[in-house]
């Protein structure tokens, strides 16, 4: 029996990032993981007419939405949007926010992306790796006893490194409820990026049932849809013939600065 803490760990840039793995987290809690969103700033520059302070007081809520929807727990460091950066400052919070929950997955951005609090966070997470075990680093806060497993999540850029989906999975049965807790951020999906993708704002629906369905539809709505194209060879490998006609997939690349898992290890880790 492999020797692991429990506890997933996502760690976003914003509040609305670690839905990009939604289905993975749903699927570990099934097995038995705890399950715990960290977001690394407070989501203060996501809106094209609201205040900083208003904003981040609707995305607080947003996100409460989705911890109590999926049953997770959730921790917000309160780094300012959009000026976020892989300080001193920022390491130290964010090693501090690790080390309380001590998870033994930790799954987060990688370090090459569009948003560069997507990159600082990836880089904060990659600094904190091995001092986590360093009691003199953040002394007021015990340091872990055992290396986490990192993980990135799936993206599509390609330069100066593709994504490598080391694990596949099928989230056909999770999508619903993916697509639910993406929903909670209403103020992102319907309001904000729409406006900043220069969508027409009158096609976006006012009613509730509408606007899900219209999210559904939207390139938002279809990046588990095209994640199972991308890696249909993986999930076949993985799942057989079945994995022809999965319709929904998710994916992660093993971080070689965590704690590094044999095949066999994944398996149990990952019982998917």
């Amino acid at each position: 029996m492999l020797d692991i803490n429990k506890r997933l760990l996502v760690i976003g840039a914003h509040p609305d990032d670690c839905e990009y793995v939604a289905g993975i987290s749903l699927k570990m809690k099934e097995v038995g993981f705890e399950v715990r969103y960290l977001m690394a700033t407070n989501g203060a520059s996501g809106h094209h007419e609201l205040p900083g302070a208003a904003i981040v007081n609707i995305r607080k809520k947003e996100v409460e939405r989705v911890a109590k929807l999926a049953g997770f727990t959730y921790e917000m460091l309160d780094l300012e949007d959009g000026r976020l950066t892989a300080s001193l400052e920022s390491r130290d919070l964010m090693l501090q926010a690790i080390r309380r929950y001590n998870p033994g997955v930790i799954i987060t951005h990688r370090p090459f992306d569009y948003h560069p609090d997507h990159r600082a966070t990836s880089m904060l997470v990659q600094d904190c790796s091995y001092l986590l075990l360093v009691p003199n680093i953040c002394p007021l806060t015990p340091p872990m006893r055992q290396m986490p497993a990192i993980f990135y999540m799936q993206d599509t850029f390609m330069r100066p490194c593709a994504f490598r989906p080391d694990l596949v999975f099928d989230i056909s049965n999770e999508y619903d409820k993916k697509m639910l807790m993406i929903h909670q951020h209403q103020s992102q999906f319907y309001e904000w990026l729409p406006w900043v993708e220069g969508m027409p704002m009158d096609e976006v629906p006012q009613d509730d049932a509408a606007r899900l369905g219209w999210l559904k539809a939207t390139h938002w709505g279809q990046r588990s849809a095209l994640y199972a194209k991308l890696y249909r060879g993986e999930l076949v490998n993985k799942y057989g013939n079945m994995g022809q006609d999965i319709q929904y997939a998710e994916a992660l690349e093993a971080c070689e600065y965590g704690r590094q898992l044999s095949k066999e290890e994944l398996a149990e880790v990952f019982p998917l």
